[in-house]
C-alpha cells in the first residue's frame, strides 16, 4: 500500500509540475554559449501554443561553437527555438534587439498556474532559405 501511495503521490507531483507556467528565456545553447539576440519571434501575443511549435529565431554569439568549427572568428549561428510546454504565450519582449546573456527573460506561457521556472526547449540550425522552403507547398 506504501508503494502505491508513493506512486500516485509521484504522478500528482510530476502532472502538477508540468502544468506549471514558464518563462521563456535565452536557451544556453551549449557549455560555451553566452548571448543571443532575438531576430523575430514566430507568433502574436497572446497565442496558444504547444510542443514543437516555433517561438523565436536567435541570433547566437560565436562562442555557441567552437573557434575549431566556425567559418570566421565572429561567425555567429541562426538557430529556431521551439517550445515543448503548452499553454497561452501571454507576453514577448525582444529587448529591443539588444544582446542578451542567456537565461535572459523573453516572455512567458501561461497554462492558467503560477509560475514556476524556466520553458523546456529544443533548437536547430536556421536559415531564411530552408525555412522558406519548408513552408513552400509541395508539387
Amino acid at each position: 500500500d506504501d508503494e502505491k501511495v508513493a506512486v500516485v503521490l509521484f504522478v500528482s507531483m510530476r502532472r502538477t509540475l508540468i502544468l506549471l507556467s514558464k518563462r521563456i528565456t535565452i536557451p544556453k545553447l551549449s557549455p560555451t554559449h553566452t548571448k543571443a539576440r532575438v531576430i523575430r519571434f514566430e507568433l502574436e501575443t497572446p497565442a496558444e501554443v504547444v510542443s514543437y511549435d516555433p517561438i523565436v529565431i536567435l541570433e547566437c554569439s560565436p562562442d555557441l561553437v567552437t573557434s575549431a568549427f566556425r567559418d570566421h572568428p565572429d561567425q555567429t549561428l541562426t538557430m529556431m527555438v521551439d517550445t515543448q510546454d503548452e499553454g497561452t504565450v501571454t507576453e514577448l519582449n525582444d529587448h529591443g534587439g539588444e544582446w542578451l546573456e542567456c537565461g535572459t527573460v523573453l516572455g512567458t506561457i501561461d497554462d492558467g498556474d503560477e509560475l514556476d521556472g524556466d520553458w523546456t526547449w529544443q533548437a536547430y540550425l536556421h536559415t531564411e532559405e530552408s525555412y522558406q522552403a519548408a513552408l513552400s507547398p509541395k508539387p
